[in-house]
């Protein structure tokens, strides 16, 4: 290679720790039916570099990205515009995943990505052909090609659809100690100083990764796993609570790619546990199911009841004379259960292993206001009317065109320019060629914070809780994208602290430094509430809003003077209805009394109920 243009990336042998996705990659490397592969982990954590440096070791393979605002012309091919200018012919002209043929398709930043993109991009890969059809053309070529994403899960959530059709995957982490990150930075010191004479000192390592993959490519139709290995996988994804049948069949891929790059004929229930570490971190329930918890192999284990033998015989059937034996059939011994036991225990031992494994790869996270959103705060596309977004798709426009999309425009017309003549025009672009384009953004919420700050909770010793609990939101990467406002309250003064805002840090100084005491004027905050977020929805008519209200609910100041604050409230609430605004309450208070004050305020604002400590962290 010239001076110059060498490859900017560091060895894959220098690359420090990343265990898990090193295993990954090589298993990927290994076995082509394993078609995806996904890198979770926070930014600046060797995502991108660790995929670049092993692909860039490959002698066979090269790295074909897809640029964040691809359009499906550049992704999947589109009409040749020199090609119809210059001969009058509709001819396509070849896409991303074309050149991505043989080689390794790369996406960084998945998450953020058009879900419907990224869906056909993998039923294309799945089905290991892209199928062109536009202007007037239709155009199938094939498509062998392993998907290798990552992203920052902080910044948005992948879709379970989509998480699912990977295969694998894996998370990086942030080195804990300042031992592995001095390594890190001399390392790549060091690389930076001489990339070639680094590269050269960690030739060796990476010749050993390339030769223990050549070896598995070749081993792998050779290496078997048998009925219960299947089994015990299938046991383990139940017992994790995993979705669909994806999971068990990449487990068993993975598995058997394990044993080969390990040089094993067989697959052992050691890497049944590495494939489901590696395959299950992304599909797994919410609640996994409790294991079998297996019975200690000595000791004084309790006494089990002996097995029914009709039963045993009724449950294995007699195999019929001069038939063939299955290599893959377990042998049963005798009596049928001591071979049942010891399946269970180290199904169990394999669930508890992975389980406990994948707990600590969950960061422990707060509930974040994506989540408080539910499950439409995940960000959708949205069209927009406004010359706003990102060109995505075109139309042909009803009337006058507002917002032309050249490149469509120019394709419509190509075909046509030898028999309408150029009349002194590069191209001749007559009314019916023109199209206007279809613009998407990401849909945006604006939340409002408006918060107790009363005697009361002063008092209780929560005020603490809930500056950490809006803390713990703020500081969510999602809301980053969004707009926050504060509005806090005790007698005397109900105000909007901070507007509407994208700097999330401003609210955190000032709510740290509210003055807090005095009564609980709940009645005139929402009064306000009511206003000011009235005139925002009117303004803002593209934009989910939430009022986030983080109050005990004991109103104790009334928002006209002499009446019960408690019955007023009821009267104030039933005119809270806000257009496009969902409310939550925050019920701040330390136990609540007989009377859940927060509880009843959320049912007459129609909204949400969350307990305080929901918002902690762990």
């Amino acid at each position: 290679m010239p001076p110059g243009l060498l490859r900017r990336s560091l060895p894959y042998s220098a690359v420090e720790g990343m265990g898990d996705a090193k295993r990954a990659l090589e298993c990927v490397a290994a076995d082509d039916g394993l078609l995806g592969m996904l890198i979770k982990g926070p930014t600046g954590t060797a995502k991108s570099v660790i995929v670049r440096s092993f692909v860039g070791m490959l002698p066979d393979r090269e790295i074909v990205n897809v640029p964040q605002n691809v359009t499906d012309e550049q992704l999947f091919g589109g009409l040749d515009i020199e090609d119809a200018i210059r001969f009058g012919r509709a001819a396509i002209k070849d896409g991303i995943l074309q050149r991505a043929d043989g080689n390794i398709l790369y996406i960084d930043n998945i998450n953020l990505f058009d879900a419907r993109t990224v869906s056909s991009i993998m039923d294309c890969v799945e089905s290991q052909k892209v199928v062109v059809e536009r202007e007037g053309i239709s155009a199938e070529y094939g498509l062998r090609t392993t998907v290798i994403a990552t992203m920052d899960p902080a910044e948005q959530p992948l879709p379970d659809s989509i998480a699912d059709r990977f295969d694998i995957c894996v998370q990086s982490f942030t080195a804990g100690d300042a031992g592995d990150r001095a390594r890190i930075a001399a390392s790549n010191l060091e690389f930076d100083a001489d990339p070639e004479g680094f590269a050269e000192a960690r030739s060796g390592a990476g010749s050993e990764a390339l030769e223990r993959i050549s070896r598995a490519r070749g081993a792998l139709g050779g290496t078997r796993i048998t009925r219960s290995d299947i089994e015990k996988i299938s046991q383990v994804c139940l017992d994790l609570d995993v979705k669909g049948h994806r999971a068990d069949i990449s487990v068993a891929k993975v598995a058997k790619a394990l044993a080969a790059l390990g040089g094993r004929g067989e697959v052992s229930d050691a890497d049944i546990k590495d494939a489901a570490i590696l395959c299950l971190l992304h599909r797994r329930g919410a609640s996994p199911k409790a294991a079998p918890v297996a019975q200690p192999l000595t000791g004084d284990a309790p006494a089990e009841a002996p097995p029914d033998e009709g039963a045993q015989a009724a449950a294995v059937p007699e195999e019929p004379e001069g038939a063939e034996e299955d290599p893959d059939k377990e042998e049963y011994v005798n009596d049928g259960t001591s071979e049942v036991k010891e399946n269970l225990g180290t199904v169990a031992e394999i669930t508890g292993s992975v389980k406990d494994r994948l707990d600590d790869m969950d960061s422990i996270e707060a509930v974040r206001l994506h989540r408080i959103a539910g499950k439409a705060g995940r960000r959708k596309n949205m069209t927009t009317d406004k010359r706003t977004g990102r060109y995505r798709r075109f139309r042909i426009p009803d009337g006058r065109s507002v917002d032309p999309a050249f490149d469509a425009t120019v394709r419509a017309a190509a075909p046509y320019q030898r028999s309408r003549g150029s009349k002194g025009l590069s191209i001749n672009i007559e009314p019916q060629d023109i199209r206007d384009k279809i613009r998407i953004k990401k849909d945006s919420c604006s939340f409002l914070f408006a918060v107790d700050v009363s005697g009361s909770l002063v008092k209780s010793g929560m005020m603490q809780d809930i500056k950490n609990g809006v803390k713990a939101m703020l500081m969510d990467g999602y809301v980053q994208r969004d707009k926050v406002a504060l509005l806090t309250f005790r007698t005397g003064e109900v105000r909007i602290s901070v507007p509407f805002t994208r700097s999330v840090e401003g609210i955190c100084e000032i709510l740290e430094n509210t003055v807090t005491g005095d009564g609980t004027p709940l009645g005139p905050a929402l009064m306000l509430i009511r206003e000011y977020m009235t005139n925002y929805v009117r303004k803002n008519t593209e934009e989910r809003c939430y009022v986030i209200l983080i109050t005990d609910g004991e109103a104790t100041y009334p928002v006209q003077r002499g009446r019960d604050a408690t019955i007023e409230i009821k009267k104030v609430a039933a005119v809270m209805r806000i257009p496009r605004t969902e409310w939550i309450v925050v019920d701040s208070s330390l136990i609540p009394g007989k009377i859940n004050h927060a509880l009843n305020l959320a049912r007459m604002l129609g909204g949400r109920y969350i307990r305080l400590e929901d918002l902690q962290y762990a």
